[in-house]
């Protein structure tokens, strides 16, 4: 077995071999590369990071804006009532509340009725994007929505996740129905109105899923801002149509909170019953999926040991590394610069991501995860690359006992 080998084309079979570094200029950058699974580095510019304990999977903006759609009607599980969703989803940053109480913790009033107003904007900090919602200026055709919600609006509207009652009015102060969160998760999860549910009983598909638990039937009464909150949190655990991510993993893979943290917000079944669904569907090569899940916990586990935080898992460098573990795999190389002269800056900026650091650690041979990253770490560049405090994501691809790992900050 062979752990990558920076700028060498080594077929023999040694153990990991932390050799040389070598240094090439990208694009004004610095590109270092290690050795026993060789370490490239240079950057990534202004993508914001957010540390991530463990397991996280690049989400699509699609399904950010899906799930917002949802404003999601909920699975409040037995245990869990509104107060204790709400406490939760807060520590995730997720349910914000409309003021402070007396004793300085946030006012709920989750026994109020909640707007279609306060809905939206309680949906696009849901998911994460309040960010981008300021950040902008939007155009909307709706007369009746407040300033303060125009950019919760706005930011909706453009991404096809809600519409007005009319032409000109959004229904701001209108009160939501338990019916319209319902659908609006649904199709948030994947799911077509009309095709998979009917919108007027959606509460039969959404009690199956089990993120209602038949309180939202056609007679229910008042819907407020309580069941807002319980919708919310027993969403992150249903699984997408689709992609077989829960939304929890699908917010950790996008940043929004850390895997760390949705454990302490008993959230640690939503991670595993992504992880076991989204194995199911890759076929690259048996155990792949694992395989890299467990290189990519393996890493962060080593960096906290020393203190660092845990590198964010990106999906489109997983793809660049998954990519070149193939090519090695198919044109009998070992080497970080591919044969038609490509180097890990190369195939990380074709890959269209922008950074400013990138490192890379290569191994060949190697039976288990554990083993790799045991190689790695015995070997003084590719441990230098893993314990980087200039990386903030981190991608692997597994192919035919190639392993490649790619990160990038």
């Amino acid at each position: 077995m062979h752990a990558g080998h920076t700028g060498h084309n080594r077929r023999t079979g040694h153990a990991a071999h932390t050799g040389h570094t070598e240094y090439a200029g990208h694009t004004g950058h610095t590109e270092q590369t290690g050795h026993t699974g060789h370490a490239a580095h240079t950057g990534r510019t202004g993508h914001a990071a957010r540390v991530v304990r463990t397991l996280k999977t690049g989400i699509a903006l699609t399904l950010i804006l899906a799930v917002s759609l949802a404003l999601l009607p909920l699975a409040a599980s037995a245990e869990t009532g509104a107060e204790d969703a709400a406490v939760k989803l807060n520590t995730l940053g997720l349910f914000l509340g409309i003021g402070v109480s007396d004793d300085g913790t946030p006012d709920f009033a989750l026994d109020r009725v909640s707007t279609r107003a306060e809905a939206v904007t309680m949906l696009v900090r849901l998911f994460g994007m309040e960010a981008e919602a300021l950040r902008r200026s939007w155009t909307i055709p709706f007369e009746d929505v407040p300033a303060w919600a125009r950019p919760y609006v706005g930011y909706a509207y453009a991404n096809g996740l809600t519409y007005g009652i009319s032409n000109t009015n959004f229904g701001s102060g209108r009160a939501v129905t338990a019916t319209e969160f319902i659908t609006l998760v649904l199709r948030a999860l994947g799911y077509t109105s009309g095709v998979d549910f009917e919108w007027d009983s959606a509460w039969v598909l959404s009690d199956t899923l089990g993120f209602t638990d038949e309180r939202y039937d056609g007679s229910a009464a008042t819907f407020l801002r309580g069941d807002i909150a319980m919708i919310s949190y027993n969403a992150l655990s249903i699984t997408h149509k689709d992609t077989g991510k829960t939304l929890c993993s699908s917010l950790i893979e996008a940043g929004v909170f850390t895997e760390a943290a949705a454990r302490e917000a008993g959230l640690g079944a939503a991670i595993s019953v992504s992880i076991s669904k989204q194995a199911s569907v890759n076929t690259a090569t048996p155990g792949a999926l694992e395989f890299e899940r467990a290189i990519f916990i393996l890493i962060n586990i080593e960096r906290e040991r020393q203190g660092l935080d845990p590198l964010l898992w990106d999906t489109r460098v997983a793809e660049v590394a998954r990519a070149h573990s193939i090519d090695m795999n198919q044109r009998n190389f070992f080497n970080h610069v591919n044969p038609d002269g490509d180097g890990l800056g190369a195939r990380i900026s074709a890959g269209g991501i922008v950074y400013r650091y990138c490192g890379e650690n290569l191994a060949r041979g190697q039976r288990t995860p554990e083993a790799v990253v045991a190689a790695w770490m015995e070997s003084s560049g590719h441990r230098r690359t893993i314990m980087s405090d200039r990386a903030t994501h981190l991608g692997v691809g597994f192919h035919n006992y190639y392993w490649t790992a790619d990160m990038i900050g």
